[in-house]
């Protein structure tokens, strides 16, 4: 997205473009509507005072605080269930990512984990069949239930590129292949495959039973900072009803989603950290004056101020392309541009919040550890080698 003009007084950052269909050209509007301004401050408000409080216990139990969790669910917006199926409706993209970036500015850890969680939701209220969407409501206001949706394989490339196979065999469909960072592995009932036809190599998504032969959930992994949503590998080697399939049918932009998400908890996250070592370096004295006057200081802050509303602003781009439009191509493309950004801010912009707070940086007392670690976490779930010269082993 380029900005050829500087905003002008009393405008917001772009929330939402239409394509005007004459000239091929997109406009950019700069105001947030009523409903996305009520979403950020509601969001903003339980990030700091419910998520933020218990994100110490929740790293260290590996679970979320059950009065916390109900806090979340409460909202809607972490696992969305249409409108005619009794739900409070699917919110729009830009919507459902600032809700994300706002819960996140308190915690991106049990952000993460309800926003995953309700992932089903999201997928099965907008491509299931009837007979999938039977009990879903109830299913997502149920505060024991987990959900769970199979994506990454240690690449962040565009959804056609996955590896893992759902292929037609008759009356079924066999699943082969390998998921990494699959939460809640050992607690949701069923989990969405997301994977590709081996002959077109259209995207496709299946819900298989956790318990199913040939679905082999690997030990719990000890994460960096994410251990409360129950994190696995899995492989599939497993047949299910065709029945199990969810519609292809705009599936892709949907998949797309899940993966802002994660860059619009990671933007939350950094601007939480750039703001936390700014108000650090105001108070901390060397050499009799505060070290935010220093231009070592200063000047690294600065960028991370400017590199954080740039990831925000890509974010948004792409989740108002998703509103505006179905060009799957151009959309898979921004939102991968859009996730290697904001992961590597937020992996920047948290170092240098330790670095800020120097040996206090390291001290648990003080949360840049925190968010350092998580930032490191996600960076290495989805990323584009060739948007992106970070390079995970996973």
């Amino acid at each position: 997205m380029t900005h050829d003009a500087a905003f002008s007084e009393g405008q917001r950052p772009p929330a939402r473009r239409a394509f005007d269909d004459h000239r091929g050209e997109f406009m950019i509007y700069l105001a947030q509507d009523d409903e996305q301004k009520a979403v950020a401050e509601m969001t903003r408000e339980l990030g700091l005072e419910v998520l933020d409080p218990v994100a110490r216990d929740t790293e260290a139990g590996s679970v979320v605080p059950a009065k916390t969790w109900k806090a979340v669910v409460e909202t809607g917006l972490t696992a969305p269930v249409g409108e005619e199926l009794g739900g409070g409706g699917v919110p729009s993209a830009v919507t459902y990512i600032t809700a994300v970036e706002n819960l996140a500015y308190g915690d991106a850890g049990i952000t993460l984990a309800a926003i995953w969680s309700g992932a089903p939701s999201l997928l099965i209220s907008l491509h299931g069949t009837p007979e999938q969407q039977v009990g879903l409501l109830e299913a997502s206001k149920n505060l024991d239930v987990r959900g769970s949706v199979a994506l990454y394989e240690g690449f962040g490339r565009g959804a056609s590129e996955l590896e893992t196979t759902i292929a037609d065999e008759g009356e079924n469909v066999h699943i082969v292949g390998r998921k990494v960072g699959v939460p809640f592995s050992g607690q949701a009932e069923s989990i969405i495959v997301v994977g590709v036809d081996p002959s077109t190599r259209a995207l496709r998504a299946v819900i298989v039973p956790r318990t199913a032969d040939g679905v082999s959930v690997g030990a719990p992994e000890r994460s960096l900072a994410l251990d409360a949503a129950d994190i696995a590998s899995i492989e599939f080697d497993v047949v299910v009803p065709r029945a199990n399939l969810l519609s292809s049918e705009g599936l892709q932009k949907s998949v797309e989603r899940l993966r802002l998400a994660v860059a619009s908890a990671q933007t939350g996250m950094a601007q939480r950290a750039m703001e936390y070592a700014a108000e650090y370096a105001k108070t901390r004295m060397a050499f009799g004056k505060p070290i935010a006057s220093f231009q070592g200081i200063s000047f690294p802050l600065a960028e991370a101020f400017f590199r954080t509303e740039q990831a925000r602003l890509e974010v948004l781009d792409a989740s108002s392309l998703m509103d505006s439009s179905d060009d799957i191509e151009r959309i898979s493309a921004v939102v991968s541009s859009a996730v290697s950004y904001a992961s590597e801010n937020a992996s920047e912009t948290t170092r240098h919040a330790v670095q800020v707070l120097g040996g206090h940086g390291f001290i648990r007392e003080y949360p840049v550890e925190l968010w350092y670690r998580t930032a490191a976490f996600l960076s290495a779930l989805d990323f584009d080698p060739s948007a992106s010269s970070f390079h995970p082993v996973l």
